[in-house]
């Protein structure tokens, strides 16, 4: 069983474990039963990580050279390597004033910063290890470059035409149907006729220009004279023609942005400028080649692997390849005669080396997939939902499959939500997605249906949606608070109304269906999550308006955390401590819980000198304050010396742990967390 996360795979785990128990209930004296609870514990029911780890782990003779205590690296352990990989290789480069090299820095950066073709080459380096076979797919994308022989014919017969006419097309039929809507309201008024006929105009000027896109050149030859007419002077007081205007304005912007990105060359130079492409990746490719050979030596001399390394050895394992044939190894063979049945969750997040792998080892009808690409979020790191729509397009229902058929099974029961949830969710995507946007027609096929029976309750369970007037409620807090509040921003509007709703659910005691009670019960606090599109920047204020109203809040944002006032305090000074002549981080700890000077004595060392750097501020200060300051700051500077001597042959987390012995850091800082949860 093959899962996406681990906690899925505990989970499933658990409800495996929870329906064995049940059964011996009815049959306490079935030793197979009690056999199973046992054999759970090693049961193949994990991600693919786990199972491609366990494969190399017992099959690591199979690879030349890979030890078999090998190590998995942490992720800023992998991207270090990277790094230090990349700049030895810019910087032999640079020495060898190589031409290739030298080409790619022209294109690809500017004279400042050469960051730009090191991120590509990651960003290459990543994209193309979730092929199984990375160099010779890059080799044949390159190829398709190679347009030496077809510099003459019209671009719209490649792929890059065909994609691009298609942008241009998707545009030209939303500006014709914006343009449409407008022509319609300006056709019921009469006086309204000059400014009616100007936008026709502009429909069979753009249709013109659409019903041309099967030939570049075509397309490149009207967009050339392409110009639209002036808006008529006539004056004519009305809400519809200015609302025309603005729709039209709108068009010509739009447009005008996409057909002046595209629309540039004709096919030639077009196809030429493919061509010249060609040339720079090859060099682009050797230099990735180079790195990749360059970082697997350096993991190997490490002794470390990441985890694109372990589904590749699987590959490499479990595949052989003969005549340009692939076959299943002799371990592959091995794990197909070990598996009666797999099972594969979230298959529309599956990418094409774990399509390779599983099939590696499962016979001809012993493989389930479950999925739904309506749920596939993950094509930004390489995911093929395709691969799912293949099979779903291909298998047959029960009704109508043959003997030579797979079959499809379709679950479309949902059984976590109520029937008003389902119900606004199905209209929302019917009108939403298509083939084209999220590639699968949303028809009542494709609906999700009521599966979950809850006992009805005399409680509104409608679905509500909520439309705030961000301007009007900008403009009625700064006329109530003008001069108490500044502007309030839209997202803390939004957080505060959320909140507020929050506060009225658990006043009202909203109902909920308790599934272990079997009963419903009082809403809690926990019940509630707050969904966001990105969390980094605006958790932070959700959580300060719910905090505002007292009640409990908690955000999982790592960005939350490290810029936690603690944290900061600890990166300030590991930063003085390399080094001390840096006043911003050094003032922060001097105003810390480590330093615990007040803002007078920050004030008074100041004074000691107005134009040297707060260190040595601090260090003619001593000579002249008395009592407390004085020593405050001999035992900073002590402590700081200490540390910075220290530092040279201490591992940085024995440092840390040091300071937090030395200061009591750790202990105020556990005590000021506590303080934190209770009043949150």
């Amino acid at each position: 069983m093959v899962t996406f996360t681990n906690a899925a795979a505990s989970e499933m785990r658990e409800r495996v474990l929870d329906a064995i128990y049940k059964k011996l209930e009815e049959e306490p004296e079935n030793e197979n039963l009690q056999r199973q609870v046992t054999l759970l514990n090693k049961a193949s029911i994990c991600t693919i990580d786990s199972f491609c780890l366990e494969i190399v782990r017992n099959n690591f003779y199979e690879l030349d050279g890979l030890s078999p205590n090998f190590r998995i690296a942490d992720t800023t352990e992998i991207e270090l390597l990277k790094q230090e990989v990349m700049e030895d290789i810019f910087e032999k480069k640079y020495e060898e004033e190589n031409e290739d090299f030298i080409k790619l820095i022209n294109t690809y950066t500017s004279y400042r910063d050469d960051t730009p073709l090191k991120d590509l080459i990651l960003k290459m380096d990543s994209y193309t290890q979730s092929n199984p076979f990375p160099e010779k797919w890059l080799t044949e994308k390159i190829e398709m470059f190679r347009l030496a022989d077809k510099l003459e014919e019209d671009f719209a017969t490649t792929i890059w035409g065909k994609e691009l006419l298609q942008e241009i097309e998707d545009t030209l039929i939303d500006s014709i149907t914006s343009l449409e809507n407008a022509s319609r309201q300006l056709s019921c008024e009469p006086d309204l006729e000059k400014f009616w006929q100007t936008i026709r105009n502009d429909i069979e000027l753009l249709q013109g220009l659409k019903n041309n896109l099967d030939s570049w050149d075509k397309a490149y030859q009207i967009n050339q004279t392409l110009k639209f007419a002036t808006w008529p002077r006539q004056k004519v007081e009305s809400e519809i023609k200015e609302k025309a205007k603005q729709v039209r304005d709108d068009v010509k912007k739009k447009l005008g942005k996409v057909l002046d990105k595209i629309l540039i060359y004709d096919s030639k130079q077009a196809n030429q400028d493919i061509y010249d492409m060609y040339g720079i990746l090859l060099k682009l490719k050797s230099i990735l080649l180079e790195f990749k050979q360059e970082f697997s030596k350096r993991k190997r001399d490490k002794n470390i692997v990441d985890f694109n390394d372990i589904e590749h050895f699987a590959l490499k394992i479990l595949l052989k390849e003969e005549n340009g044939q692939i076959f299943p190894s002799e371990v592959a063979k091995r794990y197909q005669e070990k598996y009666v049945e797999i099972a594969i969750d979230e298959y529309q997040d599956s990418n094409l080396v774990q399509e390779y792998i599983l099939n590696s080892i499962a016979k001809q009808n012993n493989i389930f997939m479950v999925g739904d690409v309506k749920q596939s979020i993950y094509k930004f790191r390489q995911a093929m939902p395709e691969l799912f729509l293949q099979k779903y397009n291909q298998y047959k229902n029960k009704e109508q499959k043959t003997e030579t058929d797979n079959l499809k099974i379709q679950l479309f029961k949902n059984f976590r939500s109520r029937d008003n949830v389902l119900q606004f969710t199905n209209s929302i995507f019917q009108a939403i997605m298509s083939h084209l946007l999220g590639e699968i027609e949303y028809d009542q096929e494709e609906y999700l249906n009521l599966g979950a029976d809850y006992p009805t309750i005399d409680q509104n369970l409608n679905t509500e949606i909520a439309i705030l007037d961000l301007a009007k409620e900008e403009q009625t807090s700064q006329t109530e608070e003008i001069e108490t509040e500044e502007r309030i921003e839209n997202v803390e509007l939004e957080a505060r109304f959320v909140a507020n709703r929050i506060k009225q659910l658990m006043e009202e005691k909203f109902q909920i269906w308790d599934r272990k009670k079997n009963a419903y019960r009082n809403i809690r606090y926990q019940d509630i999550v707050i969904l966001l599109r990105s969390t980094a920047n605006i958790a932070p204020v959700y959580e300060q308006e719910i905090i505002r109203l007292e009640m409990p809040v908690f955000s999982d944002s790592s960005q939350e955390y490290l810029d936690s006032i603690e944290i900061e305090t600890i990166m300030s000074l590991l930063k003085i401590i390399d080094n001390p002549i840096q006043d911003i981080p050094l003032v922060t700890v001097l105003r810390s819980a480590i330093g615990r000077f007040t803002d007078d004595e920050l004030i008074q060392i100041r004074l000691s000198d107005q134009y040297d750097n707060f260190y040595t501020c601090m260090q003619k200060a001593r000579i002249h304050v008395k009592g407390t300051l004085k020593e405050k700051i001999e035992k900073m500077l002590h402590n700081l010396e200490t540390w910075r001597k220290e530092q040279e042959y201490l591992a940085l987390d024995e440092l840390i742990w040091k300071i937090y012995s030395d200061t009591g850091f750790y202990h105020y800082a556990r005590i000021d967390a506590k303080w934190k949860t209770k009043t949150s």
